[in-house]
């Protein structure tokens, strides 16, 4: 027989909790991160080529750290530290281009913290293949995985782009009276 409550409200199924923990094949956990930065690694649809690079990403992660320390705790701090607090929408204010600033939700600070680390992790992806004198480190694996040590140790060229965009929101502050989203 099906509950009651299944049958008043036949939508709440859909509404469960869809975070779950899996564990892969190379004994990868699963979770929300891991997948959001599976998803934003993703070119053209091609996810397994994704995932494969994520898991070199942290197995290099968890060789650098030291007493074995897990994988998906330093990938959580490094996301946790990125995070901002603010973004900067461009918005046309008497003839000229302003940007205002305002609060990020949960969901688009992960995001958003995300983004930056890729972002830095190409630029030095490109950089060190431009440079003859690379000791290997020039995959964009090893690339993610240091940016990733480094944000989770406190330093690093993401938690610089962080503080630039809390610096220009600071700056900015006077012009939250014309928000108007």
């Amino acid at each position: 027989m099906i509950p009651k409550t299944l049958y008043r409200y036949p939508r709440q199924r859909e509404r469960q909790d869809t975070s779950y923990n899996l564990v892969t094949e190379l004994g990868f956990q699963k979770d929300g991160v891991y997948l959001t930065f599976v998803h934003h690694l993703m070119k053209k649809g091609k996810k397994s080529t994704a995932e494969n690079l994520f898991r070199k990403t942290l197995n290099i992660i968890e060789q650098k750290t030291k007493y074995g320390e897990n994988a998906f705790a330093v990938l959580e701090k490094a996301v946790k530290n990125v995070e901002p607090s603010f973004f900067l929408k461009k918005a046309r204010l008497g003839g000229t281009s302003q940007q205002i600033p305002a609060a990020l939700d949960k969901k688009k600070k992960k995001a958003t913290a995300i983004r930056f680390l890729i972002q830095i992790a190409t630029e030095k992806q490109k950089k060190s293949t431009l440079r003859k004198d690379s000791k290997g480190a020039s995959t964009f694996a090893h690339c993610l995985a240091t940016e990733l040590y480094e944000a989770s140790q406190g330093f690093g060229a993401a938690l610089q782009k962080r503080d630039d965009l809390h610096k220009l929101a600071e700056a900015n502050r006077a012009l939250l009276t014309q928000r108007w989203w």
